[in-house]
C-alpha cells in the first residue's frame, strides 16, 4: 500500500500541486516520499526517508519547476523498505512510481539481469521501470505514445500482482497503467489545464472537474498539448482489495464509485446486525444503559457510529491517540507498533470506568494493537471489553501490497475460534464481519473483490516462466 500522485499542465508548475497531493495521501505510508519533475529542459527528482513534510520544505518546493511530475509516499510491504520513490531511467526518459506489489519481481530482476540490466534498489517500482524502458527503448513504433501503449501490453503479460503506475515520459508526456484486475486504486480528473492522476479521489479532486476510475487493464497516455488517448490493454475480471475500504483510505475518498465513508457506516450496521443475532445479545440486551460504544481511532469511527446507533447504546471516546504519531499498522516492524501502542494510545478513566466497553475496529491482524488497547482500558477500570471487527478474519497472507506476508504473521495462525482470538488479546469476546455481508456492504459483487486474505483464491498466479 503506498500513495501515488501524477500531473500535467499546460500553464503552470505542478509541483505544488504534486506536494499538497502528497499530503492528502500521507495516511497511506510514511516510510519515504518523493517527487520527479520533467521541464523540458531538465529534470528534477528529490526524495528520502520520511514524511512528506520532513523530505520536502518551502525553500527546496521553490526550486522545482515544470509542468509534468509524478510523486509517492511509500509503505514498503516486504523488501527495499529503505528505497524511495519515483525511480528516474536516463536513457528512456522516464520518471517512473507505483503502488502495489509485483509478485514475479524477482524472477523479472533475474531475466532483466541476464540482459546485463541491473537495478539500485530493492523496490519492484524500479524492475517495473526497467522492464518498461528495455522494451520502450527496443520499440520500433514512431511516437512516444505508440512506445508506451506497445511496452505496457508487454509488461502487462509478465507482471503478476498489484501495480498502479504512472510514469513521466521525458518532453512527451504522462502516461499511467493499471493492472488488468484493477487490485489497487487509481482516479483521474481533468480540468481545463491539466490532468491529475492519484490512489484516491481526496488528493484529486480540488484541482480537477470530476473524478473517474482508471478501468482494470487500462492505459492512458496525456501529451504536453493535454490530448488523452486511453487504450484497454489486458481486462480481466475486478479483483478491488477490500481493505481499500475497510482501512487504507481515506473516508472522504470514492473509490470504483463507493464512497469509503457510506461503505463504513454499512459495516457498522450490518455488525449491528451480526451483535444482534448473538448470545452475547440475549446477555446484555438488558443492559445497553452500561454499554459503551468506542472505535478504535481513527479508521472505524463512521462505523462505531452507526453500530452504536443500530445497538441503541451510547456511542463515546475511551482512547486518545497522539495525532502527531503515524498509524500503528503500517509501521515497518512488530517492536515499533508494540512500542507504539504502549507510548501513543491513552485510556480515559473517567469514561470506561466500570462500563461494558464495546469497541470497533477495523481489523485484527496481528493482534498488537487490540491486545494493547483492552489491557489499557482494563487498567482503568473497564468491566468487560467485547471487540467488533468490521473485516473478516484474517487467515492468509497477502501477496499484493499489504504488510502480512506470512500466515505465520497472523493472529489466526495457531487458532480461527473467535473465542481462542478473544483469548489471546485479553477480550472478553471478539465478533467478525462475515465475508458473505461483506460485498452487501461495499456494494460490490463477492467475485469482484480480491478476498484471498479471507481464505478465498489469489487472483493472480503467484509464478510463471518468463520470457524477456
Amino acid at each position: 500500500m503506498c500513495g501515488v500522485i501524477g500531473i500535467i499542465s499546460i500553464s503552470k508548475n505542478v509541483a505544488y500541486d504534486l506536494y499538497n497531493g502528497l499530503l492528502d495521501l500521507q495516511h497511506r505510508g510514511q516510510d519515504t516520499a518523493g517527487l520527479f519533475i520533467d521541464n523540458h529542459t531538465n529534470v528534477h527528482l528529490v526524495k528520502d526517508r520520511g514524511t512528506v513534510t520532513e523530505v520536502f520544505h518551502q525553500e527546496m518546493l521553490a526550486t522545482l519547476d515544470g509542468k509534468c511530475g509524478v510523486a509517492q509516499v511509500r509503505y514498503p510491504t516486504t523488501r527495499g523498505i529503505h528505497d524511495p520513490q519515483p525511480f528516474y531511467d536516463n536513457a528512456g526518459g522516464i520518471g517512473l512510481a507505483h503502488n502495489g506489489h509485483i509478485v514475479n519481481e524477482s524472477d523479472i530482476r533475474d531475466a532483466l539481469e541476464e540482459k546485463r540490466i541491473y537495478t539500485d534498489s530493492d523496490c519492484d517500482a524500479e524492475t517495473i521501470l526497467n522492464l518498461f524502458s528495455y522494451y520502450f527503448n527496443r520499440s520500433q513504433k514512431s511516437s512516444a505514445k505508440e512506445k508506451c501503449f506497445e511496452s505496457a501490453s508487454k509488461i502487462m503479460s509478465i507482471l503478476l500482482g498489484s501495480y498502479s503506475v504512472i510514469a513521466v515520459i521525458r518532453g512527451e508526456g504522462l502516461f499511467v497503467f493499471r493492472d488488468p484486475h484493477g487490485i489497487r486504486p487509481l482516479v483521474y480528473g481533468k480540468s481545463d489545464d491539466c490532468w491529475a492522476f492519484a490512489s484516491e479521489s481526496v488528493a484529486i479532486e480540488s484541482i480537477v472537474n470530476e473524478v473517474h476510475d482508471v478501468k482494470c487493464g487500462e492505459a492512458i497516455f496525456v501529451d504536453s498539448q493535454l490530448n488523452m488517448e486511453s487504450q484497454i490493454l489486458d481486462s480481466q475480471k475486478p479483483q478491488h482489495c477490500m481493505f481499500e475500504w475497510i482501512y487504507f483510505s481515506r473516508a472522504t475518498s470514492t473509490i470504483e464509485g463507493i464512497g469509503v465513508n457510506r461503505a463504513r457506516g454499512n459495516l457498522g450496521k450490518r455488525l449491528a446486525e451480526i451483535y444482534k443475532e448473538s448470545p452475547l445479545y440475549q446477555r446484555l440486551k438488558d443492559s445497553c444503559d452500561k454499554i459503551i460504544v468506542a472505535p478504535i481511532p481513527e479508521t472505524s469511527r463512521p462505523a462505531t457510529v452507526v453500530f452504536a446507533e443500530r445497538i441503541g447504546s451510547g456511542y463515546k471516546d475511551v482512547l486518545e491517540k497522539n495525532r502527531f504519531i503515524g498509524r500503528i499498522f503500517i509501521k515497518p516492524n512488530e517492536t515499533i507498533r508494540q512500542h507504539e501502542v504502549a507510548a501513543n494510545v491513552r485510556a480515559i478513566e473517567d469514561v470506561v470506568k466500570g462500563k461494558i466497553v464495546f469497541l470497533v475496529d477495523d481489523s485484527i491482524v496481528r493482534g498488537t494493537t487490540s491486545r494493547g488497547i483492552i489491557q489499557k482500558l482494563r487498567n482503568r477500570g473497564a468491566k468487560e471489553v467485547h471487540l467488533f471487527s468490521t473485516c473478516p478474519p484474517l487467515i492468509n497472507p497477502c501477496h499484493y501490497g499489504v504488510n502480512f506476508p506470512t500466515k505465520e504473521e497472523l493472529i489466526t495462525f495457531t487458532n480461527e475460534d473467535p473465542k481462542e482470538i478473544a483469548t489471546q488479546i485479553n477480550a472478553d469476546s471478539v465478533t467478525y464481519m462475515t465475508v458473505e455481508k461483506l460485498p452487501v456492504c461495499l456494494r460490490i459483487p463477492l467475485e469482484e473483490l480480491c478476498t484471498a486474505c479471507l481464505g478465498g483464491k489469489n487472483p493472480t498466479l503467484l509464478s510463471k516462466k518468463i520470457t524477456l
